[in-house]
């Protein structure tokens, strides 16, 4: 795994190791005073609209203001243009907390599973630090190369469909710790888990979903996207 210590990331090495590997960590793409903001409002918005329950979903024309600011921010969007593309549609974005009760590690799972079609790049922000005590990411290094058959499973750890730890054999796990304000930029086929919460508080982050505008994409669970790059001048700077 590569951890640049700049606030720039050399975009140039960059995106070759996002396609050997299926990710990136960008630093310090935003300021703590940013990352605060977003998690007291996510606080708020999901424990009135869905209860205290782990995430909540906002398709790019229902998403808040203050989200879609994050989401479509110029900082994050100079990374994406290099590693998806000049012309890039912005999808769906998640709120997400592992709860302090949560002491199991979520399963290894690839996005693609949940919605097919053509590629799609997620950004896990972490709205404040990500660590291995409470549940940071852990990710195999390669695996974005091909979709894998999932199993589907119902069971209290959420994720129906996931790849079983046993089909898992000889297989390079790095853990992704990150700051809060960091991204960690990710292919929808990269095998992806995280740790169990075992901090005593519950963790945030903040999950958009994006797309290459110019790749047709037979997937049909977005019935609405909105194109944001090249940069909207009204999106923050």
């Amino acid at each position: 795994m590569q951890i640049h210590n700049s606030s720039s990331p050399p975009l140039g090495q960059d995106v070759s190791s996002f396609h050997e590997n299926g990710y990136i960590i960008a630093p310090a793409v935003y300021t703590p005073e940013e990352m605060a903001a977003c998690k007291r409002s996510a606080q708020e918005l999901t424990e009135s609209q869905s209860g205290p329950s782990g995430v909540f979903v906002w398709m790019c024309d229902t998403i808040p203001s203050l989200f879609e600011g994050i989401a479509c921010h110029s900082r994050l969007m100079a990374i994406l243009q290099v590693v998806i593309g000049p012309r890039i549609e912005f999808l769906s974005a998640k709120p997400v907390f592992k709860s302090a009760q949560v002491n199991f590690p979520s399963p290894w799972h690839q996005d693609q599973a949940y919605w097919g079609g053509a590629p799609k790049y997620s950004a896990w922000i972490a709205l404040e630090d990500a660590t291995l005590e409470n549940g940071c990411l852990k990710v195999i290094p390669g695996s974005h190369r091909s979709a894998l058959d999932h199993a589907a499973v119902q069971d209290k750890n959420g994720f129906g469909n996931r790849i079983l730890d046993e089909d898992l054999k000889n297989e390079t796990i790095v853990d992704a710790p990150l700051n809060a304000g960091d991204a960690l930029i990710f292919h929808d086929c990269l095998l992806h888990s995280s740790h169990p919460n075992l901090s005593g508080r519950d963790r945030w982050s903040f999950i958009p979903t994006y797309r290459n505008a110019d790749l047709p994409d037979p997937s049909t669970v977005w019935s609405t996207s909105k194109h944001i790059a090249p940069c909207d001048p009204n999106h923050n700077s």
